[in-house]
């Protein structure tokens, strides 16, 4: 079985593939979602997580990291650890595909998060996910994975990739 990774630019539309491929699947899934609100363009933002396929909710308990023009990014690796590996852990016992959007160096202090991530890619269900193109460290682990397939996402290709996402993972879900 093979889990797919989509790495790019920012703004590429990494996250609009998976939702298009997902539509293009139709099966139950779970796992999770890393998004701004729409501040996102302002230098004071947060990034959030919450369910993949449920309403995102923009509460400070979500919050899971902290942006601010002035200072690097402030993460809350506590919440990767408790959000993230719970939203990860409920998809693989009740989901056919598990949403991984996405994996980066915010979660370099979040071991139970990674743990996690690592385990659902030794399981039986597959994951379809977005890596963060500049990250390293344990994002690196995940690009070297034996089950991974990586695919780069730019201009040119992103129309035709949600099908052929969705004809990768389609004989596993």
């Amino acid at each position: 079985m093979k889990h797919v990774f989509l790495t790019g630019e920012i703004q590429i539309g990494k996250s609009t593939v998976i939702q298009k491929a997902l539509s293009l699947l139709n099966v139950d899934y779970g796992g999770f979602r890393t998004y701004f609100s729409a501040d996102r363009a302002r230098p004071d933002r947060r990034l959030y997580i919450g369910r993949a396929g449920l309403p995102l909710p923009y509460g400070e308990e979500n919050t899971v990291a902290r942006f601010s023009k002035a200072l690097p990014p402030q993460p809350f690796p506590e919440r990767f650890d408790t959000l993230g590996t719970q939203y990860i852990a409920e998809a693989a016992e009740s989901a056919r595909l598990i949403v991984m959007d996405e994996c980066g160096n915010l979660e370099d202090g979040a071991p139970r998060f990674q743990r996690a991530v690592f385990t659902a890619l030794e399981g039986a269900v597959p994951v379809l996910g977005v890596l963060k193109l500049s990250s390293a460290g344990w994002v690196d682990e995940i690009r070297r994975h034996q089950s991974v397939a990586l695919i780069s996402v730019d201009a040119q290709n992103r129309d035709a990739l949600p099908r052929l996402v969705a004809d990768s993972l389609r004989p596993s879900v």
